[in-house]
């Protein structure tokens, strides 16, 4: 049967020591060790912690590695992978963000154990990046969440000792209406329509791109921005000059507008911002982004006396002191009229 027992021996430095023996049955059983003490008090714990394993018809051996076995740790680099994973509650282009993210955050903190980061580690981190100061709040804001995610507690990210560098914000400067003529006349004639649907009615760049064509209504004159593809996540139409409708419907045979064909096909946001960017150097004037034109359209119609909240509502700013603070310029309220238009998209 069972046994466990207490064996004392000497040491070759004429030490005692009380070994701990054990058999899984009867004497077909091999002994097992079960642990060497310089005390008979240590070593009568061990024994009786032996035998109660075997009483519960458990191998002894088990609970003991379990003892002596250090925990596997997850590091870092798991748990960024793991965060990832779990929001599935964001975009792709949020997800695409963070793993961007990730590629500055994890060659410093990648084979850490997170529980032994600290906030110097954070601070050293913050030092040697080599970010803007605008890009470090949102890198720093990336690690706070991988740590929250992991338990680390307190958060070393969120340690009050930990000091970014004041970030300055420069004040966007939207185009005149002949600098925006200026970029319209030499951009690349498939990005004209959609700079020039930009500017007109104040959408974000990723939403104009995003336009299928069941999101046209050409009766209407409107566009609808659906609550998945809106960046609060609040569904609205926005309401096009007829003329510039015309404009879009002319680019696409009825018979050919499907529902789910985009009505500005194989343009991203890059395309958008080297056309701009170039056109701005062929004119030698100052660089412009296509989201400028989305703060010229906002400030024209503060400046044209229409209400906060209705221009915050047409920009779909979920509050109206985000259009006022951030999106109204002093700037000259001068139009792009249907005729200078037309002259500026013509092939």
């Amino acid at each position: 049967m069972p046994s466990a027992s207490i064996t004392a021996r000497k040491t070759k430095r004429g030490r005692r020591r009380y070994a701990v023996r054990f058999r899984l049955g009867g004497r077909a059983y091999p002994v097992e060790h079960g642990g060497s003490f310089p005390t008979m008090r240590e070593a009568r714990a061990r024994r009786d912690f032996i035998a109660g394993e075997l009483a519960a018809g458990r191998n002894p051996a088990d609970a003991l590695r379990a003892m002596t076995e250090r925990p596997k740790v997850r590091m870092f680099s798991e748990w960024a992978t793991s965060y990832e994973k779990s929001r599935v509650d964001i975009a792709e282009r949020t997800q695409a963000v963070v793993r961007s993210h990730f590629k500055k955050i994890l060659p410093a903190f990648g084979e850490r154990d997170p529980a032994t980061i600290t906030p110097a580690d954070v601070q050293e981190w913050i030092a040697s990046a080599g970010l803007a100061p605008a890009s470090l709040k949102r890198y720093i804001a990336t690690l706070r969440l991988v740590l929250d995610f992991a338990g680390v507690d307190p958060n070393p990210a969120r340690d009050r000792r930990v000091k970014l560098p004041q970030v300055v914000e420069e004040e966007p400067n939207p185009p005149s209406a002949s600098d925006f003529l200026a970029i319209l006349e030499r951009v690349p004639r498939r990005t004209a329509l959609p700079l020039a649907v930009l500017e007109q009615t104040a959408m974000r760049t990723q939403d104009v791109l995003g336009l299928t064509w069941g999101d046209v209504d050409v009766v209407g004159s409107r566009f609808r921005l659906p609550r998945q593809r809106t960046k609060t996540h609040r569904p609205r139409w926005v309401q096009v000059p007829e003329w510039l409708m015309g404009r879009v419907t002319a680019t696409c045979h009825t018979e050919d507008r499907t529902p789910e064909r985009r009505v500005f096909q194989g343009l991203s946001e890059k395309t958008l911002y080297h056309a701009v960017d170039g056109a701005c150097r062929a004119a030698e004037i100052a660089h412009y982004h296509p989201h400028d034109l989305r703060h010229r359209r906002i400030s024209l119609w503060h400046g044209q006396g229409v209400p906060v909240k209705e221009a915050a509502e047409r920009s779909g700013h979920s509050k109206a002191s985000m259009t006022l603070d951030r999106y109204s310029h002093v700037m000259p309220l001068e139009e792009v009229g249907p005729t200078r238009y037309q002259e500026a998209l013509a092939p």
